[in-house]
């Protein structure tokens, strides 16, 4: 009896043993407890990544707030050029809401002070446009979002409309109307101008960079100038217009190649009727010079010559040390002084042996430069010498250094003849110490009234090939030589000129000051909004 209670107790323990009775459980368990992880990690991901996609989106709408005070401020400058002379235009310290705004997003924005200021002082000019750029910088702020607000910061630098923006520039593409013989030609074209006006385009033309005219491109019959560099260089007129033929004259571009961008009905950029601003300007931070004045640019210094008469009793030299401090010189007319008129027929240059003379506001100017400098004259500009500056390999100028010539009248290349002259033509030859051979000009030329021209330009033999880096704006097209049957120059010189791209961002001194065109937008840059992150204080700068 013993034996078998004992036999049914083992078979009992082992049938229990091999029971799986609450084993599922245990499984069930496990598994509820895996997959109550894998939803917790799953939520604690798609709360992150919203987390994330909410903070993008904030980031997004206040870059768009910041956007939107640029735009704001902007339009502010072209209803009134002169919108940012008042110190209190340029800062906004009270958040400004953004029409429309989802989430609240508002806008401030503040001045980045030029030329060493650290404030909006009644000089607001030199307070606030950067005497090299001729830019005005501000940064704009935009907030978005809450829990926290997400902020973004653009740093941006208004530059005015300029005629340096390209490297061609005119009003009439005519011959000036103040040389002799030629008084009916401020016509446009478009108005029925006299044909004896007319300066034509030719195959041997090469315009390397953007090009604007409020007349329109007249191109000899067959010809085949080529127009800018890429597309991206604009070639404009303001002539009325609906396709791109209609920026040349009579709406035919005959066979020209336009590697830029064709752009009728383009908007006006006017210039200033005179220099009278620079005046100001070399009063107060360069020099002034009253009658004619020969200056030798050599690195960042100058060496001035001012003859009022014939006499070298009457002329006086001097040096300016360092044009880095004194980045201007104006060249005024002398006391009771009227100009004689120009006439590029027939040029004679006073000269006594100290250096060139006369009453008058002209200025003749060569040399080398290193460092920024603008020259103004009340009367002519007269390039005497080449005048460069450090450049590549392909004569690019390069680094900072850039000049402004700037005339109210002519500026002019001297070409100095042997002999008498007509306007109807000459045979004479050309004065080797006055002719510039291949001279090189790497400058940003404005003749303000009038052109860029060649003296004596229909007389002697072609000096060769007249080459400027730089940009080229006058009032009425300036001949500079005459061109032969075969091509090529039968007198005076061929064209090569180039754009200097860095003019798009960088203006020789002060030359800001007379321009009243609108303004643009020349750069945007992304940074640290003013009092967040350890680089606050020097990001936004």
């Amino acid at each position: 009896m013993i034996f078998n209670t004992s036999r049914l107790m083992l078979r009992w323990a082992r049938v229990r043993a091999s029971a799986e009775h609450g084993f599922t459980m245990v499984i069930a368990l496990g598994v509820l407890l895996v997959t109550s992880l894998l939803l917790t990690a799953v939520f604690y991901a798609v709360s992150g990544e919203i987390h994330i996609g909410t903070d993008n989106l904030a980031a997004k709408r206040a870059y768009a707030a910041a956007d939107a005070g640029v735009q704001a401020y902007l339009y502010q400058m072209n209803q009134n050029p002169n919108y940012w002379e008042t110190c209190a235009n340029n800062t906004q310290s009270s958040p400004v809401s953004v029409p429309g705004s989802a989430d609240g997003a508002t806008y401030t924005f503040q001045p980045i002070y030029a030329n060493g200021n650290t404030s909006c002082t009644s000089n607001v000019i030199n307070s606030l446009v950067d005497s090299t750029t001729g830019s005005i910088r501000l940064v704009f702020t935009g907030s978005a979002g809450a829990r926290p607000v997400v902020q973004r910061a653009i740093v941006v630098s208004f530059r005015m409309d300029s005629p340096l923006d390209f490297l061609w520039y005119t009003h009439f593409e005519a011959v000036d109307d103040g040389i002799p013989g030629y008084s009916t030609c401020g016509v446009f074209y478009r108005s029925g101008r006299n044909s004896a006006c007319n300066i034509v385009w030719i195959s041997a033309d090469t315009m390397n960079g953007p090009a604007y005219t409020d007349d329109q491109y007249l191109i000899n019959t067959g010809a085949s100038p080529t127009f800018g560099r890429t597309p991206s260089d604009k070639i404009e007129s303001s002539a009325p217009g609906t396709k791109n033929a209609d920026i040349c004259s009579g709406s035919n571009c005959q066979n020209a190649v336009f590697d830029g961008t064709p752009v009728y009905n383009a908007k006006p950029i006017p210039t200033p009727s005179d220099n009278s601003e620079l005046l100001t300007d070399a009063q107060q931070y360069g020099n002034v010079y009253n009658g004619t004045t020969t200056i030798v640019l050599s690195g960042t210094s100058a060496t001035v010559t001012t003859c009022t008469t014939s006499s070298t009793s009457s002329c006086a030299t001097s040096t300016i040390p360092s044009l880095v401090n004194k980045p201007i010189i104006y060249v005024n007319n002398a006391s009771s002084c009227t100009p004689a008129a120009y006439t590029p027929f027939g040029v004679t240059y006073p000269a006594n042996s100290t250096g060139y003379y006369g009453c008058a506001g002209d200025v003749y100017v060569s040399g080398n430069y290193t460092t920024p400098v603008t020259i103004g004259a009340a009367n002519n500009v007269i390039i005497n010498g080449s005048l460069t500056t450090t450049a590549d390999g392909s004569g690019n100028p390069t680094g900072g250094a850039t000049l402004g010539l700037v005339a109210n009248e002519f500026v002019r290349v001297m070409h100095g003849i042997n002999g008498s002259d007509s306007s109807s033509g000459c045979s004479t030859t050309n004065n080797a110490s006055q002719t510039l051979t291949n001279p090189t000009i790497d400058a940003a030329i404005l003749a303000l009234n009038h052109s860029f021209i060649v003296d004596n330009y229909n007389c002697g033999a072609s000096p060769g090939t007249l080459n400027v880096h730089g940009a080229i704006a006058q009032y009425f097209r300036g001949p500079v030589g005459v061109a032969a049957s075969g091509g090529g120059a039968q007198n005076g010189y061929v064209k090569n000129y180039n754009y200097d791209d860095r003019l798009a961002n960088i203006l020789p001194p002060y030359l800001f000051d007379i321009s009243d065109s609108g303004w643009h937008i020349s750069r945007e840059t992304l940074c640290t909004p003013p009092g967040t992150g350890s680089n606050s204080t020097t990001t936004c700068q």
